[in-house]
């Protein structure tokens, strides 16, 4: 028949290595408590090890091993560098609190998901882009229109390049299998549209071409929106794309005047919200028609229309 063991509870495990630091007999209080020889020195031996500890909490050596102070450094890793794999993430999480117990990289993961983060398509942002120049720039820019403006009219000009064959690039499919679509494998020229947009008039002209803008074209666009267009006082205002630097110096008439955007500012233009619009149609459009719109961009590039 087997022996049968009974569970020493906590307090006497305490008593007996109370006794133990108090100097005393602890193997005449183990007696007292019908509690083995071996077992008291076990149980002293363990609480000495323990560092005084009775019951070490359940779980093992991994219990509690995360740390708010770790969660919180790894979410200042994923701000500061959104590229760093979880390898890395870890090293640095060592690198910043090397106290910390050591981790795997399944944890890492775990803390990842407790912190809501997640693996996205990664975009470059200029550094540049909100810089304290730049600012700035965009403060005085609005001071300029709210509290400087002599024009009661402004035109902003800006163009959007586009491709006869584009195409919406999300679609739907059954659940387990790829959306597929069949294609041509012809491309049509890269085509440019331009907008002039008033914040009077609305869209007051627009000109498509082929090819990408220069400065030539732009500098021509800008004199037939003039000779089509007559306000009484208006200022154009456009980016600080290559192709629009020379604008500043072209001879307008005394109506008309130009404006610098702040860099890195296009959704200060309102022509990009037109162009998101415009697009949009033409994808709708040119899914039923792109077959029979080749050969109509073929008489447009002759010059036959």
């Amino acid at each position: 028949m087997a022996p049968v063991y009974s569970k020493i509870n906590t307090d006497d495990k305490r008593r007996i290595y109370e006794s133990y630091v108090r100097g005393e007999d602890y193997v005449d209080v183990a007696r007292l408590l019908n509690v083995k020889r071996t077992t008291a020195y076990n149980i002293v031996k363990r609480a000495e090890q323990n560092h005084g500890q009775i019951e070490r909490p359940r779980g093992g050596h991994r219990h509690a091993k995360v740390t708010d102070a770790m969660r919180a450094v790894v979410r200042a890793v994923v701000e500061e560098h959104p590229d760093f794999t979880i390898r890395n993430i870890n090293r640095e999480l060592r690198t910043r609190l090397p106290q910390s117990p050591a981790i795997s990289q399944t944890t890492i993961s775990g803390i990842l998901d407790g912190l809501l983060v997640t693996t996205k398509k990664l975009e470059d942002a200029p550094a540049e882009r909100n810089s304290d120049r730049t600012k700035q720039q965009r403060h005085a820019y609005a001071t300029w229109l709210m509290h400087e403006v002599q024009e009661p009219e402004f035109i902003f000009i800006d163009e959007a390049g586009i491709n006869i064959w584009t195409k919406r690039t999300r679609g739907r499919a059954v659940r387990g299998r790829r959306a597929v679509r069949v294609v041509q494998g012809r491309r049509g020229p890269n085509l440019t549209m331009t907008f002039a947009v008033s914040n009077v008039g609305g869209l007051i002209y627009h000109e498509l071409t082929e090819g990408g803008m220069t400065g030539q074209r732009f500098n021509e666009f800008i004199g037939t929106v003039c000779r089509l267009y007559h306000p009484l006082n208006a200022c154009f205002v456009i980016d600080n794309a290559p192709a629009h630097r020379q604008a500043v110096n072209l001879p307008l008439p005394q109506n008309f005047s130009v404006r610098y955007l702040p860099p890195y500012s296009p959704f200060l233009n309102i022509c990009e919200n037109a162009f998101a619009l415009w697009k949009g149609n033409i994808k709708d459009s040119l899914a039923e028609v792109r077959d029979q719109f080749y050969p109509i961009l073929k008489l447009f590039r002759s010059g036959h229309i």
